[in-house]
């Protein structure tokens, strides 16, 4: 399981890991446009997604996310 990402924005090396509560991810949005948002839903967060900041392989596949859109 995964607990930290890394990922490039204007040639700058990020690094992010899930247990920092101020972590985001860069998400590309339907316009095109990248915008970093909050990775995950936490215990004390309201919401609509499953709590957590990962899905396994084995419940993306057989589209148990696909509701999420």
């Amino acid at each position: 399981m995964c607990g930290g990402v890394r990922y490039t924005i204007k040639k700058e090396i990020m690094r992010v890991f899930f247990p920092n509560p101020n972590a985001k991810l860069p998400i590309i949005m339907r316009d095109g446009n990248v915008s970093l948002l909050p990775w995950g839903r936490r215990k004390e967060q309201t919401g609509n997604l499953p709590l957590g900041g990962w899905a396994r392989l084995k419940s993306i596949d057989p589209g148990k996310w696909d509701y999420l859109k």
